[in-house]
């Protein structure tokens, strides 16, 4: 299980863009990805950007929280 995200700046024909990035499962192995959020100069793409690593964050911990559960029940 790999964990990780963050935002990445795409420059494309001198505009500059918005891409979120983070690894999921895909097949039992981690997979990394990249969203498209929006321009990266808008106010809107900021705040989807913050939210989509708020979430990404929670997920993670609650994935994390429930194996920690796993395991402390086996030890």
């Amino acid at each position: 299980m790999r964990v990780g995200c963050g935002l990445r700046v795409r420059r494309i024909d001198g505009n500059e863009y918005l891409y979120f990035w983070h690894y999921e499962q895909d097949s039992g192995r981690s997979r990394r990805r990249e969203d498209y959020v929006g321009p990266a100069r808008d106010s809107g793409s900021k705040r989807d950007a913050a939210r989509k690593l708020l979430a990404y964050h929670r997920r993670v911990r609650q994935d994390l929280d429930a194996r920690i559960a796993r395991l402390e029940r086996t030890a």
